[in-house]
Protein backbone atom coordinates (compact mmCIF):
# COMPACT_ATOMS: atom_id res chain seq x y z
CA UNK A 1 0.00 0.00 0.00
CA UNK A 2 1.38 3.05 -1.37
CA UNK A 3 2.12 5.84 1.61
CA UNK A 4 1.00 9.62 1.70
CA UNK A 5 3.89 11.78 2.79
CA UNK A 6 3.20 13.52 5.40
CA UNK A 7 2.10 17.19 5.64
CA UNK A 8 5.65 18.43 6.36
CA UNK A 9 7.29 16.68 3.34
CA UNK A 10 4.39 18.77 1.17
CA UNK A 11 5.45 21.81 2.88
CA UNK A 12 8.69 21.46 2.41
CA UNK A 13 8.69 20.17 -0.59
CA UNK A 14 5.95 22.82 -1.96
CA UNK A 15 8.51 25.52 -0.33
CA UNK A 16 11.28 24.56 -2.32
CA UNK A 17 8.86 24.52 -5.67
CA UNK A 18 8.36 28.55 -4.49
CA UNK A 19 11.83 28.76 -4.06
CA UNK A 20 12.20 27.61 -7.59
CA UNK A 21 9.76 29.67 -8.64
CA UNK A 22 11.36 32.84 -7.32
CA UNK A 23 14.62 32.35 -8.53
CA UNK A 24 12.95 32.19 -11.97
CA UNK A 25 11.35 35.73 -11.25
CA UNK A 26 14.39 37.18 -10.45
CA UNK A 27 16.25 36.27 -13.36
CA UNK A 28 13.42 37.25 -15.72
CA UNK A 29 13.52 40.57 -13.92
CA UNK A 30 17.40 41.04 -13.90
CA UNK A 31 17.51 40.43 -17.58
CA UNK A 32 14.82 42.87 -18.18
CA UNK A 33 16.47 45.39 -16.36
CA UNK A 34 19.58 44.82 -18.16
CA UNK A 35 17.56 45.40 -21.56
CA UNK A 36 16.31 48.37 -19.84
CA UNK A 37 19.24 50.65 -19.23
CA UNK A 38 19.14 53.97 -20.20
CA UNK A 39 15.21 53.55 -20.75
CA UNK A 40 12.63 55.76 -19.37
CA UNK A 41 11.33 52.03 -17.83
CA UNK A 42 14.81 51.40 -15.78
CA UNK A 43 13.62 52.87 -12.37
CA UNK A 44 10.37 50.09 -12.53
CA UNK A 45 12.94 46.67 -13.45
CA UNK A 46 15.00 48.37 -10.59
CA UNK A 47 12.38 48.26 -8.26
CA UNK A 48 11.39 44.64 -9.43
CA UNK A 49 14.35 43.13 -9.83
CA UNK A 50 14.94 44.14 -5.81
CA UNK A 51 11.72 42.94 -4.78
CA UNK A 52 12.32 39.65 -6.33
CA UNK A 53 16.02 39.79 -4.39
CA UNK A 54 13.86 40.14 -0.73
CA UNK A 55 11.51 37.69 -2.70
CA UNK A 56 14.15 34.82 -3.27
CA UNK A 57 15.87 35.48 0.22
CA UNK A 58 12.58 34.67 2.18
CA UNK A 59 11.60 31.70 0.25
CA UNK A 60 15.36 30.20 0.97
CA UNK A 61 14.79 30.60 4.50
CA UNK A 62 11.52 29.35 4.95
CA UNK A 63 12.24 26.13 2.57
CA UNK A 64 15.41 25.19 4.52
CA UNK A 65 13.45 26.13 7.68
CA UNK A 66 10.77 23.35 6.11
CA UNK A 67 13.33 21.06 5.06
CA UNK A 68 15.27 20.96 8.70
CA UNK A 69 11.52 20.12 10.20
CA UNK A 70 11.77 16.71 8.23
CA UNK A 71 12.60 13.46 9.68
CA UNK A 72 16.05 12.45 7.91
CA UNK A 73 14.55 9.55 6.47
CA UNK A 74 12.08 11.21 4.75
CA UNK A 75 14.06 13.54 2.57
CA UNK A 76 13.88 11.41 -0.32
CA UNK A 77 10.38 11.76 0.00
CA UNK A 78 10.71 15.81 -0.25
CA UNK A 79 12.52 15.38 -3.83
CA UNK A 80 10.08 13.08 -5.65
CA UNK A 81 7.67 15.07 -4.41
CA UNK A 82 9.35 18.38 -6.11
CA UNK A 83 9.88 16.16 -9.28
CA UNK A 84 5.89 15.85 -9.40
CA UNK A 85 5.24 19.31 -8.45
CA UNK A 86 7.64 20.36 -11.34
CA UNK A 87 6.29 17.72 -13.96
CA UNK A 88 2.72 19.35 -13.16
CA UNK A 89 4.06 22.68 -13.83
CA UNK A 90 5.22 21.59 -17.01
CA UNK A 91 2.63 20.41 -18.28
CA UNK A 92 0.72 23.10 -17.14
CA UNK A 93 2.91 25.33 -18.90
CA UNK A 94 2.53 23.52 -22.22
CA UNK A 95 -1.28 23.41 -22.21
CA UNK A 96 -3.82 26.49 -22.69
CA UNK A 97 -5.79 27.86 -20.14
CA UNK A 98 -8.85 26.62 -21.91
CA UNK A 99 -8.06 23.23 -21.71
CA UNK A 100 -6.85 23.42 -18.65
CA UNK A 101 -10.90 25.28 -17.63
CA UNK A 102 -12.44 21.85 -19.98
CA UNK A 103 -10.71 19.47 -17.68
CA UNK A 104 -11.19 20.80 -14.54
CA UNK A 105 -14.95 20.96 -15.72
CA UNK A 106 -15.33 17.81 -16.28
CA UNK A 107 -13.38 16.27 -14.19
Amino acid sequence: MKQHPTRRVRRAATLAYRLRTAVADQDRARLFLAESAGQAAEATYRRRARVTELRVKWATLRARRALDRVPEQDRAHVDRYLQALLRLDSILTKTSPAAVRRFLRWN
